[in-house]
């Protein structure tokens, strides 16, 4: 019988942040880049009405494994119930689905925000109220332009019609 020794067995973990971003479709989806997980390895749940968890932890050899916490504040706009998560390849999705209503939801950042709403997570959020904003904002300038367009091209030829007219003498 063989006796194992201490320091052998002794297991070391390496916390990381993985790299996360926002997408925004008919729903939000988190996407969290795990490089080497497997779906065993992870865990997602709603640890409180607004705040997803997700945990993984993996081996990456016999005595060290990688791990990662991330705690996401969910907006009040989306579906808490509803929340999906799969992973594809390397890439863990959060899918939160938002909820319908008839008016607008209110922007997450605001002048009021505290301290503790200014987590990474949360920062995330904002980022992505501003590039949906800045998106909007983008869409709404080419519509402006195409009317623009269309008004200018009227009046110069209403101009060259107007003036052809007098021409003759």
């Amino acid at each position: 019988m063989e006796i194992k020794n201490e320091e052998t067995c002794k297991v070391y973990y390496d916390d990381f942040e993985p790299f996360c971003r926002w997408k925004n479709d008919e729903q939000r989806i988190l996407e969290i880049h795990l490089r080497g997980f497997k779906k065993q390895h992870l865990r997602v749940q709603v640890v409180e009405p607004d705040v997803v968890k997700i945990t993984g932890e993996r081996p990456t050899d016999c005595t060290l494994r990688s791990r990662f916490r991330k705690e996401i504040k969910i907006p009040k706009n989306l579906k808490t119930d509803e929340i999906r998560a799969k992973l594809c390849g390397d890439i863990l999705q959060i899918i939160l689905p938002k909820q319908t209503t008839a008016f607008p939801a209110k922007p997450c950042c605001t002048e009021s925000t505290t301290r503790s709403e200014c987590m990474p997570s949360n920062y995330l959020i904002c980022i992505e109220s501003s590039s949906a904003t800045l998106k909007m904002n983008t869409k709404f300038a080419l519509q402006v332009a195409g009317v623009l367009a269309v008004v200018v091209a009227f009046g110069a030829y209403a101009y060259k019609c107007c003036h052809s007219g007098h021409v003759e003498g």
